[in-house]
């Protein structure tokens, strides 16, 4: 090919390319899809009743579940005296990896096709998440003497997705080659009394944790670097309870300070509180 040729042909892809581009700017929502990664830590230490931890999957089963949407993710993680010697994830339901919607759905009902599907996935796979963290329980009874959230909480540093930028020629090729991008929020729920109770960090006294401990144990924390970045995470605690309104009230001053020192946001403390991770939930739809 002739210098004159090849020239044209560069020409050519240049304008191609910009194109593409500009048609991209125009069109971003159609490959941009918003994805909720839900990380739960559910307390399995032994002081919980078996009343308690259905409580607990309840919330899992009936409030989380079935309010995901088609792009959105959960894990399940054990808050015990295991929680950093074997982490394991209880349960993973990735709904990205399932196909609820069908080339053969028309469009006028695609919508609802896709509805009736999830429902379904949910109403067969509910009952067998909560069996499956029932029995992951009496699995886990060597690690329930203790009760480590902050070694749970730091845990989920591994699970946490991050959204990359991709740039305007990469967000460009991906629109061409129909790929989804997915915008990510992490979710992280905690189903627990909020009693830390290890051996380096003990709340479970009459009093709980007051302010001098409180300061001494988040220095020790940021000494050990124990205190993860979860910057851009919304933090729902359920379950939050104690012995008397004096052990609440520090233990959750405490974790105020905490997730103040991680960059998360506590959106919600407290005991019965799960309507308030429901609708936070719905509102986002």
């Amino acid at each position: 090919m002739s210098i004159k040729g090849l020239t044209f042909v560069k020409i050519f892809a240049c304008m191609a390319m910009l194109f593409l581009i500009l048609l991209f700017a125009s069109c971003t929502s159609f490959v941009e899809k918003k994805r909720r990664v839900l990380i739960v830590l559910l307390d399995y230490s032994a002081s919980n009743t078996e009343l308690v931890l259905e409580s607990y999957i309840s919330v899992i089963t009936e409030t989380i579940f079935p309010n995901m949407k088609p792009y959105d993710c959960l894990v399940v993680v054990p808050i015990d005296e295991g929680s950093k010697m074997r982490p394991v994830k209880l349960v993973y339901e990735d709904l990205v990896e399932k196909q609820f919607s069908r080339r053969s759905d028309g469009f006028a009902h695609a919508g609802d096709s896709l509805k009736k599907r999830f429902m379904d996935y949910v109403k067969e796979t509910a009952p067998k998440i909560a069996e499956t963290l029932k029995t992951q329980k009496h699995i886990r009874k060597e690690y329930t003497g203790y009760t480590d959230i902050l070694g749970a909480i730091h845990q989920t540093t591994n699970l946490i997705e991050f959204n990359t930028a991709g740039g305007t020629m990469r967000d460009a090729e991906d629109f061409v080659l129909g790929k989804i991008r997915l915008k990510s929020e992490n979710i992280i729920v905690l189903l627990s009394d909020m009693i830390q109770d290890s051996r380096e960090y003990n709340f479970n006294r009459k009093h709980g944790v007051n302010a001098d401990q409180t300061t001494a144990y988040l220095t020790d924390l940021k000494k050990a670097n124990g205190i993860p970045d979860l910057s851009g995470c919304t933090v729902f605690a359920i379950g939050a309870t104690g012995r008397n309104s004096a052990q609440i009230d520090n233990i959750h001053s405490f974790w105020t300070e905490y997730f103040k020192n991680t960059n998360a946001e506590l959106a919600s403390y407290g005991y019965n509180v799960d309507g308030k991770l429901r609708k936070y939930l719905i509102a986002a739809d």
